[in-house]
C-alpha cells in the first residue's frame, strides 16, 4: 500500500498545476498566506475529488440520491480514501437544533435509555407491580365489606360453551335479580365458578387468571351484602406502585425506543411538539419599558396596521389620569390592564392578538406575528422536548436522573455523572456498557476542547461560531473506523493552548486508529505538533498557488520578519462601564472598556466573553444610540454608563454564512458601480447609448441570455454526473459579447472585471470614499482579488476581511466597533497589517473591542479585558 496520497497537476482556482505528496497515517498541516490556495488544494481538490470518486463507486440506484461534487481540475489523486471534511462554512442552523443534537447525543441517549432503562415509580423508584385479582378486589371493596364469602358466577350458556370440560358446579343463582344461592339447578341462569373469603384472597389469584384465559364475563356476588358487581379486571393489563397511597402508574409505552425521541409523536412533548420551546408574545417587542407612551413606547401601535390606536390609548389614559410622558416601567397596574383589555375605541392587545390569529392563513400575517414572538422554555417538559412518560425510566440504580433531567445539565456535569455511575447500570450486559462508554467518550472530548460549560438543551443558534465549529468537530474526533481521510479548516478557532492540546490528542487518536488527518491552520502551536508541513504561497491570489515547502516538520524553518507592534499613545476619553452583567444563567465581573482605544477581550472558551460583550454591552450601546435592541438573546445587568455618545455601533463577527451564490468581491466592496461608470463614460459606450445596467451580470440589459449571467451552462445527466460547459454565447464572460468587449484603450470590461484590482485601479478615477476603501484593501492584503471573484470561492480569512470592508463603506468615526475572532484564517504578516488597520480606526476616534484568543492583539491593545 502507498505511504502517500499523491496529487498531481492540481489547477483549481489559483493553483498552478501543483504536485503534492501527503503522508498517510500522519498529521499534515497546510499553511501559508490567506488566499494563497490552501483551501483550494485541501478542500476543493483533495476533498471534492475524493468524495466524487468514492460516491461514484456506489451502485447507480444510490448515486441518484447523493449530492456529488463536480469533477475538479486535477490530473490524478491516488489512492482515493473515504473522506470527511469540516470547512469554515457552517451549515444553516435550524431553530429546533440544540447542543445535544449537534453532538449526536440525542440518538445515543435514545438508544441507551430505550434499550437499558427500567420503568419505575418516579416518586419512590420502585418497580411497578402487576395488579393481581386480590389487589383489584381490595380496591373495589370497602373495609366493612371484606367479611363473609364471595362467589363468582358466569352465564349458563357461557359456562357450557367455554368450560365444557369442567364438571358442573355445586351452586347456582336463578337470575341476576335473585339474592339467594341454591344447590345446582341446571335451569338457573348463573352458575358458580369460584368462591373465596377475603382473608384467603391471595390464594385464588392463579385460579382467577386461569378463568380469564377463557375470556369469561364474571359476576361477583355476596349473599351477606346482597351485592352483585360486573368484573372488568384483566390480569396482566394493570400495574401500580407498591408503596401505599401512591397513585403513580406506568406510562403504558414500555421500553419502546421511539418513545425517547423528540422527533416523533410517541416521544415528543405534547405541549411543544418536541420543539422545547413555546412561542409567546415578547413584551420587549410590544412595548419599551424605558420609553413613555407619547414617545412611542408602545411599539405594537407603531405598526401601520394599528395606526390610529395610539391616539385612542392616550385618550383613555387621560380619562384614567395615567401619565403619558413617564416611562412605561413606572406606570401603575391599571395601565397594563388598559393596554391588554382595552376601553372605548381602544381595543387592546388581546383583541389585536385574536384578530391576528384569525388572519394567520395569510403569509404576511404569519411573518408579522412570528416577529412579535419569542421562544420560551416549555413549562411542561422543561425544554427537554420529551413527553412526561420519560420521567419514569431510570437506567441507574443509585440515581434519580432520568433522561429529561440529564438533558438540563451542562456537558461537564453530564460527563461527570456518567463517568461515576458505570457500576450502577441496571443492565450489566456488555452492550449496555459499550453504549455507555461511547457516550462518555464524546462527552470527554467535548469537555476537553472547552465545551463543558454548554448546556445540552441550549439552542445551536445561540452558540458562537467557535463553539459551533468545535461541536461539529466532535463527530469526527469520536470516529471509530479506520482508513479514512479527515480535513479540518482552522480547527484552532477560539481555543487557548490547553484546549488545543486536547484537540491535538483527538487528532492523534484518529491517526492511531489508522486514519490520516490534514489541518489548514496558521497556529504556531499546531504547526509545531504536526508531522508534515505543506506551505502554499508565496503570496495570495495570482501571486500564490505554488508549493513553497513540503516535508517533515523537522525540516521546516519558517523565517518571518517579526515586525514590532506597540500600543498607540491615545489620550483617555473616558470609559464604558457595565456592572454585574449576566446571561444564560451566569453572572460576570464588571466590564470596563476604554473609550478611543483598542480593547482586547480574552479568556478561556466558554468564559462568556462574546455573550457579555456583544449580547449585553453592544446591545446597551445600540439601544442608547438608536432606541432599538439588537436581534440577539438579551442579557441583564445592574448598571450601564458611558462617558461618550457614539455615532454608530458596528459588530463584525465570524459568521461566514452571510453571502449568496451570486455575491462577488465587486458587489460586496461597492467597486462594481465605480468600474461600470468608468466604462459607460468611454466614447464607444456613449456612442452605443449604454447605461450601467448594460455592464451588469445581474441585469437583463447586460447579462448573457444564454447562461443568465452565470458564464456556464449545466447539462443534467440524471444517473451520470452533470456536465458543466462554458457558455458558447459569451465564452464565459457572463455579459453579452458586444458589452464585454467595450474598452477604455487599455482594458476591456471583461478584463477589468476579471483582473486583479491592483492592476486595473490606477486607470480608474476614484472618489475620496473609494480611495479610502482601496487603501483599506491594500492594508488588508485584498487588492489581488478580482471584482468578479465569487465570495463563496474565497477562504475564510478573505471572507472575513471582505465583510469588514463592506461594513466600513462609510468613513467610520466616533463609533464602537466589536470584532469577534477576527484572526480567523490569517497568517502573522496579515495579522500585523490587521492590527495596524485596527489602530488606524482608533486614530479616527473609534473605540475598538477585539474578542479573540490570538496573542498578537495583546501587543497593540490599550486595555486588556480578561474573562
Amino acid at each position: 500500500m502507498s505511504e502517500f496520497i499523491k496529487i498531481r497537476g492540481a489547477r483549481v482556482n489559483n493553483l498552478k498545476s501543483v504536485d503534492v505528496d501527503i503522508p498517510m497515517n500522519k498529521l499534515t498541516c497546510f499553511t501559508g498566506p490567506s488566499g494563497s490556495g490552501k483551501t483550494s488544494l485541501a478542500f476543493e481538490t483533495v476533498y471534492s475529488e475524493s468524495k466524487r470518486r468514492f460516491i461514484n463507486s456506489f451502485p447507480t440506484s444510490m448515486k441518484f440520491f447523493v449530492d456529488r461534487p463536480a469533477p475538479v481540475d486535477v490530473d490524478s489523486i491516488t489512492p482515493v480514501l473515504p473522506v470527511f471534511g469540516l470547512p469554515q462554512i457552517n451549515p444553516v442552523i435550524g431553530t429546533r437544533s440544540n447542543v445535544a443534537d449537534v453532538m449526536h447525543l440525542t440518538g445515543l441517549f435514545q438508544n441507551f435509555f430505550g434499550n437499558y432503562a427500567h420503568e419505575l415509580c418516579p416518586v419512590h423508584q420502585e418497580p411497578f407491580r402487576e395488579l393481581s385479582f386480590s389487589d383489584y378486589i381490595s380496591n373495589i371493596l370497602t373495609p366493612s365489606e371484606r367479611e363473609g364469602v364471595y362467589h363468582l358466577f358466569v352465564e349458563k350458556e357461557e359456562y357450557i360453551e367455554k368450560l365444557i370440560n369442567t364438571p358442573f358446579p355445586s351452586r347456582t343463582l336463578k337470575s341476576r335479580r335473585s339474592r339467594k344461592i341454591t344447590d345446582f339447578d341446571k335451569d338457573h341462569q348463573l352458575w358458580e365458578v369460584m368462591r373465596f373469603k377475603f382473608d384467603k384472597i391471595e390464594k385464588i389469584n392463579k385460579k382467577y387468571h386461569d378463568l380469564k384465559k377463557h375470556n369469561l364475563r364474571l359476576l361477583l356476588f355476596s349473599p351477606q351484602f346482597k351485592k352483585m358487581i360486573q368484573l372488568n379486571f384483566v390480569a396482566g393489563e394493570e400495574f401500580f406502585c407498591p408503596i401505599a397511597d401512591c397513585s403513580e402508574h406506568p406510562s403504558g409505552l414500555g421500553g419502546n425506543i421511539m418513545s425517547f425521541s423528540p422527533y416523533n409523536a410517541l416521544g415528543a412533548c405534547s405541549d411543544c411538539n418536541g420543539f422545547g420551546e413555546t412561542l409567546d408574545y415578547d413584551i420587549n417587542k410590544l412595548y419599551d419599558l424605558e420609553k413613555s407612551v407619547q414617545d412611542g413606547g408602545v411599539l405594537l401601535l407603531n405598526y401601520k396596521r394599528f395606526s390610529g390606536q395610539l391616539d385612542e390609548l392616550i385618550y383613555q389614559m387621560k380619562k384614567l389620569r395615567i401619565p403619558t410622558s413617564k416611562p412605561i416601567e413606572t406606570l401603575p397596574q391599571k395601565f397594563f390592564d388598559l393596554l391588554y383589555e382595552g376601553a372605548g375605541e381602544y381595543y387592546g392587545f388581546n383583541a389585536y392578538f385574536a384578530y391576528l390569529e384569525r388572519k394567520r392563513y395569510k403569509m404576511n400575517v404569519r411573518i408579522f406575528v412570528r416577529n412579535l414572538q419569542k421562544g420560551s422554555q416549555c413549562r411542561t417538559c422543561g425544554g427537554s422536548r420529551l413527553g412526561l412518560h420519560v420521567g419514569k425510566f431510570f437506567a441507574f440504580q443509585k440515581s434519580d436522573q432520568t433522561l429529561s433531567r440529564l438533558l438540563t445539565n451542562t456537558i461537564f456535569e453530564v460527563y461527570r455523572f456518567f463517568e461515576s455511575h458505570l457500576d450502577d447500570l441496571r443492565v450489566k450486559s456488555s452492550d449496555a456498557r459499550k453504549a455507555y462508554k461511547k457516550i462518555i467518550r464524546i462527552l470527554k472530548i467535548a469537555n476537553d476542547v472547552g465545551l463543558g460549560h454548554l448546556k445540552l438543551l441550549r439552542k445551536s443558534k445561540t452558540l458562537s461560531a467557535g463553539e459551533y465549529q468545535r461541536l461539529l468537530l466532535l463527530k469526527y474526533l469520536s470516529y471509530d473506523g479506520t482508513g479514512a481521510l479527515f480535513i479540518f479548516d482552522e480547527p484552532s478557532l477560539g481555543l487557548n493552548e490547553s484546549e488545543m492540546r486536547s484537540l491535538h490528542a483527538g487528532f492523534r487518536d484518529l491517526i492511531k486508529n489508522g486514519n490520516t488527518v490534514i489541518l489548514i491552520d496558521h497556529n504556531a502551536f499546531l504547526l509545531r505538533l504536526s508531522d508534515y508541513i505543506v506551505e502554499v504561497g508565496p503570496q495570495a491570489g495570482h501571486l500564490g498557488g505554488m508549493i513553497v515547502y513540503q516535508g517533515e516538520r523537522s525540516g521546516y524553518h519558517k523565517e518571518e520578519k517579526n515586525e514590532e507592534l506597540v500600543p498607540l499613545k491615545i489620550k483617555s476619553q473616558g470609559k464604558i462601564l457595565l456592572k454585574k452583567p449576566q446571561i444564560y444563567g451566569r453572572q460576570f465581573a464588571d466590564v470596563q472598556v476604554r473609550i478611543g482605544g483598542l480593547n482586547w477581550v480574552v479568556g478561556e472558551s466558554g468564559s462568556g466573553k462574546s455573550s457579555c460583550m456583544i449580547n449585553i454591552l453592544a446591545d446597551c450601546l445600540n439601544y442608547q444610540r438608536f432606541g432599538e435592541h439588537l436581534n440577539l438573546n438579551r442579557g441583564d445587568y445592574k448598571t450601564f454608563q458611558t462617558d461618550k455618545e457614539f455615532d454608530d455601533v458596528i459588530i463584525i463577527d465570524s459568521n461566514l454564512n452571510r453571502y449568496t451564490s451570486r455575491s462577488t468581491v465587486g458587489s460586496m466592496t461597492g467597486f462594481f458601480p465605480v468600474f461600470r461608470k468608468h466604462f459607460v463614460n468611454t466614447p464607444m459606450a456613449k456612442a452605443m447609448g449604454l447605461q450601467e445596467g448594460h455592464l451588469s451580470y445581474n441585469s437583463e440589459l447586460g447579462q448573457c441570455s444564454g447562461c443568465e449571467g452565470k458564464g456556464h451552462t449545466v447539462v443534467e445527466m440524471q444517473f451520470l454526473e452533470d456536465i458543466v460547459l462554458t457558455c458558447e454565447d459569451c465564452k464565459g464572460r457572463k455579459l453579452k459579447s458586444q458589452y464585454a468587449s467595450i474598452t477604455d484603450g487599455k482594458y476591456t470590461v471583461h478584463e477589468a472585471f476579471s483582473s486583479p484590482i491592483s492592476q486595473v485601479i490606477p486607470d480608474i478615477k476614484l472618489t475620496p470614499k473609494f480611495k479610502r476603501i482601496y487603501e483599506y484593501m491594500k492594508l488588508l492584503n485584498l487588492d489581488y482579488l478580482s471584482l468578479d471573484r465569487k465570495i463563496t470561492s474565497l477562504s475564510g480569512g478573505e471572507k472575513q476581511r471582505i465583510y469588514l470592508l463592506n461594513k466600513l463603506q462609510k468613513d467610520v468615526t466616533d463609533s464602537v466597533i466589536f470584532f469577534e475572532n477576527i484572526s480567523f484564517g490569517l497568517s502573522r504578516r496579515e495579522l500585523v497589517n490587521l492590527s495596524r488597520f485596527l489602530q488606524d480606526l482608533c486614530l479616527k476616534g473609534n473605540t475598538v473591542v477585539v474578542i479573540d484568543q490570538n496573542k498578537i492583539f495583546g501587543t497593540v491593545a490599550n486595555q486588556v479585558i480578561a474573562f
